[in-house]
């Protein structure tokens, strides 16, 4: 079975009686998991391209300003993106936690992520309203529910905060995105 198929009966499934008054067929929510994904794979590439994301030797995320920043390797400022926390995979649990629902994400983050609980309605999918961590295949689904947020919130990109030892990866969407310094 593939991402998006278990990816539609996974949520399918965890919809229960909570469906939207005209939920998506299964054949729209499809289309809209693959256009989300193909979307998200050119705005990384563009990401790449244009801001060179890939050849950063470190990065600062800072909750409280909401900014992520991309450093050389004299710790130099390079990049810095305004973003929206999506959200978090932990993959010694195979589990995913909107930001709007993580009472670790500040307040001001959680109320910018809470407008990823409109994709419940849109699509009739309960878990997207879900507050808890919930079961999810693999990290790819974590990707494909990234890449909905992304294009329901009409991000740049998206910033994947790799995790310490078994912590969580953070899911960043760049919203605003701007070269600093030299």
């Amino acid at each position: 079975m593939g991402v998006v198929a278990s990816l539609a009966c996974l949520f399918l499934a965890g919809a229960g009686s909570a469906l939207a008054a005209t939920p998506m067929t299964d054949t729209e929510f499809d289309h809209f998991v693959e256009t989300a994904r193909s979307e998200l794979e050119v705005k990384q590439d563009q990401l790449i391209a244009e801001f060179g994301l890939g050849d950063a030797d470190s990065w600062f995320f800072d909750q409280a300003t909401e900014k992520l920043q991309f450093f050389d390797d004299q710790e130099r400022l390079l990049v810095e993106a305004d973003i929206i926390d999506v959200g978090s995979y932990s993959p010694k649990s195979n589990s995913w936690k909107w930001a709007w629902g993580n009472e670790s994400v500040l307040p001001a983050l959680r109320k910018r992520a809470e407008k990823l609980k409109e994709l419940e309605a849109i699509t009739g999918i309960k878990l997207f309203g879900e507050p808890h961590a919930f079961e999810v295949d693999d990290e790819d689904t974590a990707w494909d529910l990234t890449a909905m947020a992304a294009r329901h919130l009409g991000a740049r990109g998206c910033y994947r905060a790799p995790a310490e030892g078994e912590g969580p990866v953070i899911y960043l969407l760049v919203m605003n995105i701007r070269k600093v310094g030299h």
